[in-house]
């Protein structure tokens, strides 16, 4: 399995020298650090000597080296090759890229990460923070979202009344 190491000297397409190394590494660890959580809890155990590297090769199709080389984020494996990753793990191959910190988060979800307030949010910063502007699209959420909240009253005060009467 081909990866992302650092490219021999005078390669094609070798880009910088020790700051590029290390952002690839770093970028390496990341990887490695989301691939080992990723693999924990679709059940594999990937400890050393614990059988799930070797479990999880098999099923990748490449060797333990490889495998522990990844997620001990000493090598990079190519985007191409998380797709089986991906599927092996049971993950979303987009998701799996952003949140391992291979491609940027989709424009506008630094918008959607916001501190906790006291208040729930209206429908009209709700929208707003979606990026939703169409005039037509917002007036039909907001009524929607009206009629969600008048439903959902209905069955608070209803589970109310039966936990007062049993």
């Amino acid at each position: 399995m081909r990866s992302m190491e650092d490219p021999p000297t005078g390669a094609i397409g070798a880009v910088g020298g020790p700051a590029a190394r290390e952002e690839r590494q770093a970028l390496a660890r990341r990887v490695g650090d989301y691939l080992t959580h990723a693999a924990s809890a679709a059940g594999f155990d990937v400890r050393q000597r614990a059988g799930g590297r070797a479990q999880l090769a098999g099923k990748l199709g490449v060797s333990i080296t490889t495998v522990s080389r990844t997620l001990e984020g000493k090598t990079l494996p190519l985007p191409s090759q998380l797709t089986t990753w991906a599927s092996v793990l049971g993950l979303d191959h987009q998701q799996l890229l952003r949140e391992s910190g291979l491609i940027p988060p989709e424009p506008g979800a630094e918008r959607s990460t916001r501190a906790v307030a006291s208040t729930p949010p209206t429908p009209d910063e709700a929208m707003d923070a979606w990026g939703i502007t169409d005039p037509k699209i917002r007036t039909m959420l907001s009524g929607s979202i009206e009629q969600a909240r008048g439903l959902q009253r209905q069955v608070d005060d209803a589970d109310r009344g039966a936990t007062a009467r049993g």
